[in-house]
């Protein structure tokens, strides 16, 4: 039997975290299988259901690297053959009609046991279910009616969705026998949750899955964070999705919540940044600092500064930000960091013009040099001289060492800030 799965989000908003995860399941199953993932568009919902959403989603997956195998089919250009299934069972007496829509007829005796491949065998007594309405009276079919009937025609071999959907199980399965259709393998994954335990929402701050493209989060993060995210059979922490399909085993989701960190996130995405090359995190950072209006194409160790800063930023966006003094004008000095290291620091700022001017080789070695020269020469520590400068240099007191500080900054522009500083604390 070939496998074959689909991912099937609604359009009435933006794809956010939860739903990306399921499809992650989704299609590392398949491609785990040598199967199929599929993309269906649930737009019957003709109220909330908007175009731009289903050009979100597209948008998403494709960002995140999870392209389905065959053109995503919407539900909206298949109500006919809804309709016709419906009549199909009024016809054989397994549906009828109640005030103008169509009722399947439940059957209420035994139980409907379900196999799932996470929560292992469920029964579900089947007197407690109500007749099933699966067209409205309006033509419009029901989500339990429309998905039994896109998973038989696309083929479906398993279902795999939040726990959430698992009460919709024996609805389905009903309708599933009713249509006399094969049936479908169940597995069913824990939610994803908040830091308050909750149902993560929007209230978790950004769960748009584009709010973390914008934000500079690599695709290949967001799925290593998300697939730890319930799923624990390797204990290592970064990998890529073609490790994440060799391991994969569907048996291994556990049961419980799975509580989504945005700080682990950060130290992932850390991880994956750091195993760019230097041509990559060029080009990834660049349309973030467009943004920031500077541009790294006239640094003179491009490279250099962006790796020293990579740690910095939990993203590119971050990141960008903290590189942007050492290129650019920074508008105004971190004020407790003004206060607490630059005040009082006249003695250092004129030893380092006076040097600084008078260097030919502006290289870190040489800076160094210098650097050590002056803890002899000014009779003070490294922090009483570092912290003014950085302050100094580019407007608060975090930054790589100081010798690589002094020497990402052009040399002009290095005693330009200097000068600009002594001037400052000479009137204050």
């Amino acid at each position: 039997m070939k496998v074959i799965t689909r991912f099937a989000p609604s359009p009435t908003g933006y794809l956010h975290i939860g739903g990306v995860r399921t499809a992650l399941f989704n299609f590392v199953f398949a491609k785990k299988n040598n199967g199929t993932f599929l993309v269906r568009i649930e737009d019957t919902d003709k109220e909330r259901s908007e175009d731009k959403y289903i050009d979100a989603i597209r948008e998403g997956l494709a960002w995140i690297g999870l392209n389905p195998d065959e053109e995503p089919i919407k539900q909206s250009d298949r109500f006919d053959v809804y309709k016709n299934e419906a009549n199909r069972l009024v016809e054989e007496g397994k549906a009828y009609l109640d005030e103008g829509a169509i009722r399947l007829k439940v059957n209420k005796e035994g139980s409907t046991h379900v196999k799932d491949l996470v929560y292992g065998e469920i029964e579900f007594v089947n007197k407690e279910l109500d007749d099933l309405v699966i067209l409205r009276s309006d033509s419009s079919p029901t989500y339990h009616f429309c998905n039994v009937i896109d998973d038989n025609f696309q083929n479906v071999t398993h279902i795999i969705r939040g726990e959430d959907h698992l009460p919709n199980t024996p609805k389905q399965i009903q309708i599933v026998n009713a249509l006399g259709y094969k049936g479908f393998e169940y597995a069913h994954l824990p939610l994803v949750l908040g830091e308050d335990k909750k149902r993560l929402s929007k209230r978790h701050a950004a769960t748009d899955l584009m709010s973390y493209k914008a934000d500079g989060y690599l695709p290949e993060a967001v799925l290593n964070m998300l697939a730890k995210l319930g799923w624990s059979k390797t204990e290592e922490d970064i990998f890529s999705l073609a490790f994440l399909i060799d391991v994969f085993e569907i048996d291994q989701i556990q049961r419980s919540g799975s509580i989504f960190d945005i700080e682990r996130l950060n130290f992932v995405n850390q991880a994956h940044l750091s195993q760019k090359t230097d041509d990559e995190l060029t080009d990834l950072i660049k349309p973030f600092n467009t943004l920031n209006e500077f541009s790294l194409d006239d640094h003179h160790d491009p490279h250099h500064l962006i790796r020293l800063c990579l740690g910095s930023g939990n993203n590119l966006r971050e990141l960008s930000s903290f590189i942007k003094p050492f290129v650019a004008e920074f508008e105004e000095y971190n004020e407790p960091d003004f206060s607490k290291h630059l005040l009082g620091s006249e003695a250092v700022l004129k030893h380092f013009i006076d040097v600084l001017k008078n260097i030919d080789d502006w290289t870190e070695v040489a800076i160094d040099h210098l650097i050590e020269d002056a803890k002899d020469i000014l009779q003070l520590p490294m922090p009483k001289i570092g912290l003014p400068l950085r302050v100094a240099l580019i407007g608060r007191a975090k930054s790589p060492q100081l010798g690589s500080t002094i020497y990402l900054i052009n040399k002009e522009l290095v005693i330009k800030r200097l000068e600009k500083a002594l001037k400052i604390l000479t009137e204050h």
